[in-house]
Formats: structure tokens, sequence, C-alpha cells
């Protein structure tokens, strides 16, 4: 051994190297234990942090399901309560179903993609499925499961982007609305106010800009699967715009581009 050895040729005391034999042994001894321990130790606190069960669904159904309770889903919530239309909002993270449930939120924690959970949430019975849910994967998975199960629902869902949108779009979803269009085009139109424009000219102008961007929407979501064309018709798309504001303008529909700022 390594330290009878060093005793031997005069490197270690003999107490020093006998201490450090023991030490070795009873580690060695102790290790197995130890492992056990700590794997109960990490069990338990794994136990701890184990999400809880998906929440139980009992009672009627209401005419609108909203699958993801985060921003989105909330403000949608809070016009259906406004107007008096019962809904039952479904999220898959529950730190955030605890969260808004300490603001007095009825929400149901669970995975809006399960059919079990669909179907106890009475999705069948449904007028509208509002799917809001922020991650993408699981916002076109659950999508495409109310579509194979219940193909008669309408769907309004949220797009995170483009790609997010073209995605739904292949699973025949049309009442799609972008995350952050319809508030940047509100903050585009308050820019153009503030740069001189009349309101209902800065509200004509965006407006423009609003329809020819979904069209060439439509028109991208056919060539999505090719660069070079996606490139083509947003370079094409750029120069539409442009004439159709131009057009606009001699119509005297809109002010000239910076024409009341100058002024």
């Amino acid at each position: 051994m390594l330290f009878t050895a060093a005793q031997t040729v005069g490197i270690l005391a003999g107490e020093t190297a006998q201490f450090l034999v023991l030490a070795v042994t009873i580690s060695m001894l102790l290790a197995p234990l130890s492992f056990v321990v700590h794997e109960q130790v990490l069990a338990r606190w794994l136990e701890r942090k184990k999400p809880p069960e998906f929440d139980l669904i009992d009672g009627p159904g209401n005419p609108v399901i909203i699958a993801g309770y985060g921003r989105y889903g909330q403000i949608i919530s809070r016009v259906l309560r406004m107007a008096g239309i019962p809904f039952t909002a479904l999220e898959a993270s529950y730190q955030q179903v605890d969260f808004v449930r300490k603001f007095g939120a009825k929400v149901y924690y669970g995975d809006a993609s399960r059919l079990e959970l669909l179907e106890s949430a009475k999705t069948r019975d449904a007028k509208l499925f509002v799917l809001a849910i922020d991650d993408v994967e699981a916002s076109v998975k659950t999508a495409a499961i109310v579509r194979k199960h219940f193909p008669d629902l309408p769907i309004l869902a949220r797009a995170r982007n483009r790609v997010h949108y073209y995605r739904l779009r292949d699973l025949d979803i049309e009442a799609i609305e972008r995350d952050t269009f319809l508030s940047s085009l509100d903050t585009a139109r308050q820019a153009l106010e503030k740069l001189g424009f009349p309101p209902t000219q800065a509200a004509r102008a965006v407006d423009l800009f609003r329809k020819h961007d979904k069209r060439q929407l439509e028109v991208q979501y056919a060539v999505r699967q090719d660069e070079a064309q996606l490139i083509q018709t947003a370079a094409q798309a750029a120069a539409q715009l442009q004439e159709l504001f131009e057009s606009d303008v001699k119509e005297g529909g809109a002010a000239a581009p910076l024409q009341s700022a100058k002024a």
C-alpha cells in the first residue's frame, strides 16, 4: 500500500501512516451509505418539486375555452367577463396558476393538448376555442388535437410570429392574430400623428398597411418553404406598399410622408 511504502522509506512517520490508512478505510466503508442517503434526500427533494396532478374539471361546460392563461389569455378573459360570457381557462404552468389564483382568477391547471382534459372541460359543447398558449410547440400541438377531435369547433388563435402563423395555417386555422401586430400598428399610428399627420389620415395610412400586410402574409404562406421566394416577395411587397401609399396620397386619402411634419 502507498502509505506503508512511504513509512518504509521514511517519508511518513508510523503514526501518521496508520492514521491515513484508518481514514481511507473508514471513508471506503461510509461511501456506499453516503450514496444511499444522498439518493433518498434527492428523491424527497424531487418529490417536493414535482408538479401537482392536473385539475379535474367538474360541472357544466362553458361557451368559450381559453387555452393559455398568460398575459394574452388574461386580457381576453377580462373582456369576456366584462361582457358576461362564461369561459373555462386552462393553463399548463402550475406556477402561473398559483399566481393568478391569488388575484381571484378561476383557472384550471392542465395541459390543453391532452384529450382527456379537453373532454372534461366539455370542449365538445363549446362555441369557441381561444388558443392563447405562449409556447409555439405547445400551441401547435394543442391546435392539432382540437382540430382532430373537435373539427367543427371554431378556433381563434394567437401566433408569436410569422412562422407560428404558417404552422397554424397548415392546420386550416384562419382566425389568427399575431402577438404584437395590432399593438405595433397602434404605436405606428401615434408616431404618424406626432409627426404631424391628422388623426384620420394617420389611421388611414395604418389601415392601408394592415390590409396590405394581411394579403402579403397569405402570399408568403404559399411560398414559405422557398427562402429565395420569400426574400423576393418581401422585396416586392415593400415596393408595392410604397406605390399603394403614393397612389392613396394622390387620391387625397392620406398626407404625403412628413408633409405635415415639415409644415
